[in-house]
């Protein structure tokens, strides 16, 4: 998965919102989020769905600055096959909500992708908590789980896929107490769950179309 997304106030994110039984004026919105910006995640505590604030890149070092991205580790994803080895999986996974994606070959020929249908995406993924010894704040950090590349996205992205959850996994994803991972394989099959409309763009960043739009099929 390329590393820039947007989550975009429109009807398909409050139904999102919605299914998951949070406040959609809760969620960060934004057109251009890149690693280490704070973004949304959808969390489940105590029996309690929350919208938290969190930066996207799971590891972060303490400086005099407080907590940042750790340089050692570009962690803004986390590829299913390290996925054992973690323990936020068992304990500690979201929902990173978006309405669009972008996905390039090394960097070249980037497109925009979202759900033609005007859905928005619920990315699975892990979440932290830390304390900044500087300020005594509690702070959040998340990456987007990646899959192996699904074949319709070949041409675009061969190499990965952020994992997109369906609805109907939802609260069995976010419960903190559900832990039998096991259980959760048959999600790690890289899927597209809407048709998608793909628009070739200038760059991730500023996402002007330079080409017609097509559509991918989910089947």
């Amino acid at each position: 998965m390329c590393t820039n997304f947007a989550l975009i106030k429109k009807d398909g994110t409050a139904r999102l919102a919605e299914r998951l039984g949070v406040d959609p004026a809760a969620f960060r919105y934004s057109a251009d989020f890149r690693p280490g910006n704070t973004v949304s995640i959808v969390v489940e505590r105590d029996g309690t769905r929350q919208v938290r604030d969190a930066i996207w890149w799971l590891y972060l070092r303490q400086t005099d600055r407080g907590l940042k991205p750790h340089p050692d580790y570009f962690s803004v994803n986390t590829n299913y096959a390290r996925l054992a080895t973690k323990a936020e999986y068992r304990t500690s996974r979201c929902i990173l909500p978006a309405s669009a994606f972008v996905e390039s070959q090394s960097g070249k020929n980037p497109h925009l992708l979202e759900p033609e249908d005007g859905s928005a995406i619920a990315f699975g993924g892990l979440w932290k908590t830390w304390v900044d010894k500087t300020t005594g704040e509690l702070v959040c950090s998340a990456s987007i789980i990646t899959l192996p590349g699904h074949p319709s996205l070949a041409n675009i992205h061969k190499k990965s896929i952020p994992l997109w959850l369906p609805a109907d996994e939802y609260d069995r994803w976010l419960d903190p107490d559900f832990r039998d991972i096991d259980a959760l394989a048959s999600l790690l099959t890289p899927t597209l769950r809407q048709n998608l409309r793909a628009t070739p763009i200038d760059r991730a960043t500023s996402k002007v179309a330079v080409g017609a739009a097509f559509t991918i099929d989910a089947a």
